[in-house]
Formats: structure tokens, C-alpha cells, sequence
């Protein structure tokens, strides 16, 4: 009776849901639009450089919202228009804790969407008779690639790979706050391993949370996807990731993780293993290290930074060379990424350049955090030049500053302990915002050779808006564009590989052991 009870009220709920009127509905994507065209720090770059025609856009948008006869259709239909902008932290989500999921991971590897890890506690064998590593051919007879199309335009990103990615990611877990909720069964069609054996499942979405007008069927929006190109002192995609997973579920957690998915050698000596994981081995030439570094927003970064410090200095002491691994690494503080930038450097260099979008705003926005500055110190001075950089181009009518560090400061020196060796740094499509920094900042200055495949692309600070005045969705914004030394945007260019390595399937299925090879051959060829 009580689960009876429950269901009934979901649905007066739902059908007490009021359906906005026409011009609410514009008055929303007016509202996006005005703050698109005050306050997104990229505009001028994305018109540019990425082709993005705004007025067609718009335009596109503007007469699919007027045919939209739902509040979901509507909801959703913002969502795939800011994510049109092709920007991982420029996102649109409803305020909803509505989400459907079958207990099985999915990523996607050589092209291919393959079967992770499987809860057996919630999914049996017997329903669901295929391992890791098993390949998803179809949902309801849909080919899977479509699927995964589908899911990428409710997902905004720097690069194409990285939303292709974690539209796969999402096959099996569907949060209602970016992606139209499946309810009830669907078939799967799955191959065994590489074999031509392929057969179909019918599993059951379990859908949690409480439905109010978000309902819609993903069908509706299952067409080709469009050919229109279109907080202070953090850069993370943290929340972005929870936005889409909820609690993270990708690899057993290994994104923004300071734990490894490559195995540990037997022979290695761990130098640390919480919060991020520090070992070297022996090899043919001598020790290796291996360091990992998951993202750059911890809750004590000044216990942890003295971790990394006693990491470096061990290293140094006892290796030839060095394996930074910041595969998944979801960025966060710009001061803590300087701060371990200093662990690798040997003499001082310049630090993240920022172009600061210049208004009012902006202005008293970054004025408020000087109480959080030293009184009479070089800090001090540093970020009033800032504060009079973004002022005086203001009262120009310039959109965007000129290049300056986001604290003002010159430059970043090299720290009393650290690594002078050569360095391998393992980068990947869902590395971004600080993931996309740290490795440009190493590659550029000459420091790291980057190893693996092109990073998210993410490049800017990012500000969460106020919600949309009718349908209440969450607006988080791009203020600004940062630029590696030689000068790209990070903006849909990311931190590109010195040499290239994309994760086979063999490295899916066996902890990397090929991936380690590769990079250890890398590694050891720089050292004489």
C-alpha cells in the first residue's frame, strides 16, 4: 500500500507540474543569451576560431523552444544549446535528483563500447551473463554508436573525443539533471569478447529520485547531431563529473582518484600511497619513479603539498626518471597547480597567462578577495595591477584583457626540493581545466615529454550564474581564456602529446601492462 501510495503521488506531482507558457520559455533563453553576451569570457574566440555562427544558432534554437509542447522538451532543449558551444565549463543542468541506471560501467576503448565493471550484488549472472570486456552492439535495436551521438549533445566539452567518451561513459547511468530519464526495460544486444557471437538481454532501468516534469524519452531528440560549429583561482571539472555520474563510477573511481589503475610493479618501493600514490622500481637502467597526480583542489593543500614535496625529494634521490601520471585528472587551484609546478622546474618561469574579462562586475568581483591578501606584500601589489588591468579595459570597451597572470604574480620559482631528471607525463581526453594546464605549463617550458592522447581543451575560470528565472536550471559560465607558453588557448586545444598513445582493449582488461610498457620504453630512451 505504501509503495502504491508513492507512486500515485509522483504522479500528481507530474501532472500538477506547470507547463511554462511560450514566453517564459524565451524569456529563459533570452536570459542565457544576455549573460552569454556579457559574461562568456570565450564569445569572440569560439566566433573566431571555432566557427560559431551565434546568430544562426540562435536562431535554430529560438524556433525549437517555440515548438517544444513539454517543460522536458523544453529543459532539455537548453541543455543541448549551451552545450552546442562545444565548452566543458560552460554547462546548463536541471535542478533534479531524478536518475535511471543498471549496475554496469561502460567506457569506450579502440573505437568500441565495452562492457566494465558489473555489480553483481544488483545484477546477477543469470540476468546478465557477460564480462568485462564484452562489446555493447545496441539499445532496443538502436546501433550503439547512435546512442552514444545522442547522449554527446547533451554534453558540451573542448573536444569531440572527450564527449564521445563520456557519452559512452553514461550509457548505463543516466542522471535526469543533463540527460532525458529511461524508465522501464530495455534489450541489449552484447558480443561476447571478439568473438561473432552476439546475443540479446532485457534489463530493467532502476530509476530513483523524484520525477516532477523532467520526463521525456531521449528518442525525442534521437537525430543527427547539429553540423553548427558553433570561482576565482579554480579550474576543476569536478563538479561537472558529478553532474553527469553522481558519485564518480568511471574505472572504480579513478578520475580525480590518487590511487592508479596500472599495475604496481612487485618490485617497487612505495614512497606514499594516500591521498595521491608514489612508488619507484628498478629497470635496466636504473630506478623509475611513478607519480600520480589527480587533480589540484585538496582539502589541506598545504599538508598535501608537503607530501608532494617528500615525494620529490625521494624520487630525485633515488631515480633516473620519472612517470607523472595525470591520466583523469580534473584540475582545481591555480596556486596549487604553481605550487607543483615549482617541483619540477629549475629556474623561474612565467605562470598560467589569463585573458580576465573586463566589466564592472568583474571588477568588484575580484576586488572582494583581497581581503584574503597580505596587506603591504608583493601579493598585494601584484593583484591590484590586476584589479587596474580589468578597470582600465573596462572603461576602454575591451571585452577581454591582455595576457596577466590571475594573481598578478611575475613569475614561478623553482622550489628547494625538486626533480631535475627527465620526466614522462601520461595525459588523456578527460583530462581537463588544470588537467589541461599542468601538462602545457611542463610541455611547454620543456619539462615533461607528454605521452598518451590530446587533453579536454577546457580553458578558463569558471562562475556559477544565477538560475534561470522559469525553469530553474543551473548555469555555470567561462570567464576567461588561459593560454599555454607558446601562446594557443587552452580553449579547444588543450595540451597536445609529444607522443601519441591511445588505450587498447588489452590494456582495458589487463591493469595497463601494455600502456606501462610503451611508456617505460619512452621514458628509458631519454635516459643515457
Amino acid at each position: 500500500m505504501k509503495t502504491v501510495l508513492l507512486s500515485l503521488l509522483f504522479v500528481v506531482q507530474i501532472l500538477q507540474a506547470k507547463n511554462l507558457s511560450t514566453q517564459e520559455k524565451l524569456a529563459d533563453f533570452a536570459q542565457i543569451n544576455l549573460v552569454v553576451d556579457s559574461s562568456y569570457g570565450p564569445l569572440y574566440y569560439k566566433q573566431k576560431t571555432q566557427g560559431l555562427n551565434l546568430e544562426a544558432l540562435r536562431e535554430d534554437y529560438r524556433n525549437q523552444i517555440i515548438s517544444t509542447k513539454t517543460n522536458s522538451e523544453f529543459y532539455y532543449t537548453l541543455v543541448r544549446y549551451v552545450s552546442e558551444f562545444h565548452d566543458g565549463h560552460f554547462g546548463a543542468v536541471l535542478p533534479s535528483d531524478y536518475k535511471a541506471e543498471i549496475p554496469i560501467s561502460t567506457d569506450l576503448v579502440e573505437g568500441k563500447v565495452l562492457v566494465g565493471d558489473i555489480d553483481r550484488k544488483k545484477l546477477s549472472e543469470k540476468d546478465f551473463p557477460y564480462l568485462k570486456g564484452d562489446e555493447i552492439i545496441s539499445l532496443n535495436g538502436e546501433p550503439v554508436e547512435q546512442v552514444v551521438q545522442t547522449l554527446s549533445q547533451f554534453l558540451g566539452g573542448g573536444f569531440s573525443l572527450s564527449e564521445k567518451r563520456l557519452a559512452a561513459m553514461s550509457l548505463f547511468f543516466r542522471s535526469g539533471r543533463r540527460f532525458p530519464v529511461p524508465t522501464g526495460d530495455v534489450v541489449v544486444e552484447v558480443r561476447r569478447g571478439t568473438s561473432d557471437l552476439i546475443e540479446k538481454v532485457k534489463l530493467t532501468w532502476t530509476v530513483s529520485g523524484t520525477p516532477f516534469d523532467e520526463k521525456i524519452s531521449l528518442q525525442n531528440f534521437n537525430k543527427p547531431v547539429s553540423n553548427s560549429k558553433t570561482n576565482f583561482n579554480r579550474l576543476s571539472i569536478q563538479d561537472h563529473l558529478l553532474d553527469l555520474f553522481g558519485p564518480i563510477r568511471l574505472e572504480k573511481s579513478f578520475q580525480c582518484s590518487g590511487s592508479t589503475r596500472i599495475e604496481i610493479p612487485q618490485d617497487a618501493t612505495i614512497v606514499i600511497r594516500t591521498p595521491f600514490l608514489a612508488y619507484y622500481h628498478p629497470t635496466a637502467k636504473g630506478n623509475v619513479g611513478y607519480l600520480r597526480i589527480p587533480h589540484y583542489f585538496f582539502d589541506k593543500p598545504e599538508q598535501v603539498f608537503k607530501q608532494y614535496e617528500y615525494a620529490v625529494k625521494i624520487l630525485e634521490e633515488n631515480t633516473v626518471g620519472l612517470i607523472i601520471d595525470q591520466d583523469h585528472n580534473c584540475g582545481g587551484s591555480v596556486d596549487f597547480l604553481h605550487s607543483i609546478l615549482s617541483l619540477f622546474i629549475s629556474e623561474p618561469v612565467k605562470p598560467m597567462q589569463f585573458e580576465l574579462l573586463a566589466s564592472k562586475k568583474e571588477y568588484f568581483q575580484f576586488k572582494s578577495w583581497i581581503s584574503e591578501i597580505v596587506p603591504d606584500s608583493i601579493d598585494m601589489k601584484s593583484f591590484e595591477k590586476v584589479l587596474d588591468l580589468i578597470k582600465t579595459t573596462w572603461e576602454k570597451g575591451d571585452f577581454l584583457t591582455t595576457k596577466t597572470a590571475i594573481g598578478g604574480d611575475e613569475l614561478v620559482f623553482p622550489n628547494r626540493y625538486r626533480y631535475t631528471k627527465p620526466i614522462v607525463m601520461l595525459i588523456d581526453e578527460l583530462s581537463g581545466s588544470g588537467g589541461d594546464a599542468f601538462p602545457a605549463l611542463m610541455g611547454g617550458y620543456k619539462r615533461a615529454t607528454l605521452l598518451g592522447t590530446r587533453t579536454w581543451g577546457l580553458g578558463g575560470h569558471v562562475e556559477e550564474m544565477p538560475p534561470l528565472n522559469f525553469s530553474g536550471l543551473n548555469v555555470r559560465m567561462t570567464k576567461s581564456l588561459f593560454y599555454r607558453p607558446d601562446g594557443v588557448a587552452v580553449e579547444n586545444n588543450g595540451a597536445v602529446p609529444d607522443v601519441a598513445y591511445s588505450m587498447t582493449r588489452d590494456d582495458y582488461m589487463y591493469q595497463y601492462k601494455k600502456y606501462q610498457k610503451f611508456y617505460l620504453k619512452v621514458l628509458l630512451e631519454q635516459i643515457k
